[in-house]
């Protein structure tokens, strides 16, 4: 079994913490009763986080492969 190189393993942080952001906006958005009345602002600088987010875990996850 192979272990996993740290820039996987920080892929991995990134793209749980994509997941999770998504995950809380999808959440705000669409269940405003739980959350209160979401702000557009919120939604926007949600997105471009997940979007960061995922680009970051992506160019990790290249860099690790390119380097076995």
């Amino acid at each position: 079994m192979e272990s996993k190189s740290a820039l996987e393993v920080v892929a991995d942080f990134f793209l749980d913490g994509a997941k999770i952001i998504f995950g809380s906006l999808v959440v705000g958005v669409f269940v405003p009763s739980a959350a209160g009345k979401i702000p557009w602002l919120i939604c926007t600088v949600g997105l471009i986080v997940t979007v960061l987010f995922l680009t970051i875990a992506a160019t990790l996850a290249k860099t690790a492969l390119s380097k076995r």
